[in-house]
């Protein structure tokens, strides 16, 4: 019986989602009426003490025990940093690399590319070492012919070489031209398979059948020394099992759909970046929920700010990631990272300058107000200072913070500086404030949208105290702060669908393309794909199948992505769609519209829809009005000093509450700052709705003035226009 067919009546249907952070470990539970969620410090020797005890802790809420709740799981998602630690951490299990002979140094070459380290530019981190690559003696041409066939003889003396010299604990398997013709590569594989069978194999042209030697072979590199990455995972999988779970474990994946165990083993690289994925994933979600099509998402969690963007009520994705300077052949949401999280420590640099992050407290020792013996002056610890966080009621009151402690670390680092404690962070809100701004731009600008007609959806735990302020600066009129913000990614890990694909590599002219071959091979892949979701225990009725191709203007570097109606193939509406979306992304004056297109891949999709986790209606009374704030607290707004600003409890509000600013809205694990003319609503699924205030637009014959928020126009007689701006 499928995940997607089980039911069991009489006993309630619960979906956990899980995103194990730097800081927190956060648990989202629904069971299509109510939605729970928790909070549980992630330990970095084992994560798995967080998410267990985080479920205890939902369990608890619940009125269950841990077994109880866990055997009544009809889903059960992780969102896993382990794969990304390793390859940041470069702490992989050793592998060597078998490849076409004379081509031993595709790694090491990178595609010429170079990092930044300490003011030098040096080629990205190779993940296997160039004495443990060796070339093996055989030749596929570009077309596909074999020109030399494989010795298993030779094989076996360069594998028996590695273990020996290098004692290679994996194998990476990659050669030439193998996605034109696979029978080398893959003859090479099912040997080292049978003769090694304790020995992880991973082929480039399995885990990735496209051109481009490089990509290729980098996925099959990173997979053979992540291996072992998913081992806690297993460990993880079976004490959820002894406890009462019933469901297989899904893993988030970087595309934001899941996978099983199982399929994560054979390509471990496609959990990188898993959580802010699954987050983005969730933010559709909220916008589908909204009525909004275009957005971009901002999560400020414990270690980072993670940026999103959604086009047409979906993810924007690339086809290829970056990560310390290697590109990831791997389809991905399109996500921007900066370090300023609620634990980034500020710090002074050699010029005497206030600097904050990328370096985080993480949950261990954390921010000083943890009381964990946290020496660092971090953004938390200035919001402490600064009176935005309640140091009584954080997560809902069973954790105390140490105003103390925060005043310290801020006043050494101020001394430094020549500041007082209450100087220095605010310095460390403003700089945190500044960075979180230029990426929002950034981010919103490179993908082609104007800020100006976009949302933002604010999450993480201590994203509500700055997305409204990003949102002024960066003249966005709407911020979209979603019920259980704080653990958003968790809630995406709880609802995301089962995700699989299969590709084949295309090199021709569009015009040149043949519709019957190419409706022929998406059909093959189409049915593949389907199938895989199947083994992955989705029903048949829940399971689609969609179909897109990667389209170039010839010789160019990257391709864009064009979705197809269906199998059939129209060469006319593949250029109209490219040229659509070029346009859109690059502006229309990068078009080439006499330049020939080309195609480099095809691809199917399929996704599958399990049990998730949903955002419920609230059926309270609407109300239309404001209610008396619950408490007054005294916060920095500038530099110059303190106000009492009235706090509202947001669990108290009911939809068509409306608050305005300056106010803050405490929620258990979150809390939302609402700046100086914005109004906060409450609405039906208890989404909080900013909506800052209008920024309208002078428009003239030929040109359009912008006319900033808190900005004023007055028109000139000899008919100039004269712009008076002033802070808001």
């Amino acid at each position: 019986m499928s995940v997607s067919e089980q039911s069991d009546s009489g006993r309630r249907q619960f979906s956990i989602g899980i995103d194990v952070g730097g800081t927190f470990t956060d648990l989202a539970c629904g069971d299509g009426k109510s939605l729970w969620r928790a909070k549980s410090p992630t330990d970095p020797q084992n994560f798995g003490r967080g998410v267990m005890g985080a479920c205890q802790l939902v369990a608890e809420q619940i009125g269950l025990s841990l077994d109880d709740l866990l055997g009544q799981v009809a889903r059960f998602g992780l969102g896993t940093t382990a794969v990304t630690n390793a390859l940041v951490e470069k702490h992989g299990v050793k592998a060597g690399l078998l490849m076409t002979v004379g081509f031993e140094d595709t790694l090491d070459m990178a595609r010429s590319r170079r990092v930044s380290s300490n003011g030098w530019l040096i080629p990205p981190w190779s993940p296997i070492e160039r004495s443990a690559v060796v070339g093996i003696n055989e030749r596929v041409d570009r077309e596909g012919a074999v020109l030399v066939p494989v010795d298993l003889g030779e094989v076996r003396t360069r594998v028996d070489e590695l273990i020996a010299e290098h004692q290679i604990e994996a194998i990476a398997v990659s050669f030439l031209w193998s996605f034109k013709n696979p029978a080398n590569e893959l003859a090479v594989v099912e040997y080292i398979r049978r003769e090694y069978p304790d020995m992880p194999v991973f082929s480039g042209v399995e885990l990735h059948p496209s051109i481009r030697e490089y990509e290729r072979t980098l996925v099959a590199a990173l997979n053979a020394v992540t291996s072992n990455a998913l081992d806690g995972i297993e460990a993880l999988a079976g004490e959820l099992k002894s406890n009462g779970l019933q469901v297989p474990l899904l893993l988030l994946q970087t595309s934001g759909g899941t996978v099983t165990l199982a399929e994560a083993r054979r390509s471990p690289v496609v959990l990188v970046a898993s959580g802010p994925a699954a987050g983005v994933m969730a933010a559709a979600e909220v916008c589908a929920d909204e009525g909004l099509t275009d957005a971009i998402c901002g999560d400020m969690g414990g270690t980072s700010f993670d940026l999103a963007v959604i086009a047409g009520g979906q993810p924007q994705r690339s086809e290829r990631g970056e990560l310390h300077g290697m590109i990831i052949a791997q389809p991905r949401i399109d996500t921007l990272s900066i370090g300023s999280g609620g634990g980034s420590i500020a710090w002074v640099d050699g010029r005497g300058l206030l600097r904050v992050g990328p370096r985080s407290a993480r949950a261990w020792p954390g921010p000083a107000c943890y009381g964990n013996g946290g020496t660092d002056a971090t953004i938390t610890d200035a919001l402490v200072v600064l009176g935005y966080i309640d140091p009584a009621s954080f997560l809902g009151g069973t954790m105390t913070l140490d105003r103390a402690a925060s005043m310290r670390v801020c006043g050494e680092l101020g001394a430094k500086l020549g500041l007082s404690a209450e100087d220095a962070a605010w310095g460390i809100r403003e700089i945190a404030l500044a960075e979180m701004t230029k990426a929002t731009k950034l981010h919103a600008g490179s993908s082609g949208l104007d800020p100006r007609r976009l949302s933002l959806i604010s999450y993480g735990g201590s994203g509500g105290l700055f997305t409204g302020s990003i949102a002024a600066a960066a003249n966005i009129s709407t911020v979209i702060v979603p019920p259980a913000a704080s653990v958003l990614s968790a809630f995406g890990a709880a609802s995301a669908d089962v995700r699989r694909q299969r590709i084949k590599s295309a090199s021709l002219l569009l015009t040149a393309a043949d519709a019957q071959t190419i409706a022929t091979d998406l059909r093959s892949l189409g049915e593949s794909v389907f199938q895989d979701v199947g083994e992955d225990g989705v029903a048949e009725s829940d399971r689609i199948v969609t179909y897109d191709v990667g389209v170039r203007f010839y010789r160019q570097t990257s391709e864009v992505s064009v979705a197809l109606a269906g199998t059939e193939f129209d060469a006319s509406a593949v250029r109209d769609a490219f040229l659509a979306i070029y346009a859109s992304r690059y502006g229309a004056g990068a078009v080439g519209r006499n330049t020939p297109l080309e195609l480099t891949f095809l691809r199917a999709v399929a996704t599958g829809r399990l049990p998730r986790a949903t955002f419920p209606v609230d059926t309270s009374p609407r109300s239309s009005g404001t209610r008396a704030p619950s408490s007054y607290r005294s916060v920095y707004l500038d530099r110059d000093g303190a106000q009492d600003l009235p706090c509202y409890r947001t669990p108290d509000l009911v939809p068509g509450d409306w608050v305005e600013g300056p106010a803050l809205a405490d929620d258990v694990d979150t809390t939302v700052f609402i700046p100086r003319g914005a109004i906060l609503t409450m609405g039906e699924r208890r989404s909080l709705r900013l909506d800052m205030s209008s920024s309208p637009l002078a428009d003239d014959i030929d040109s359009t003035v912008f006319i900033p928020h808190g900005a004023t126009l007055a028109t000139g007689e000899r008919r100039s226009l004269r712009m008076d701006v002033t802070s808001s």
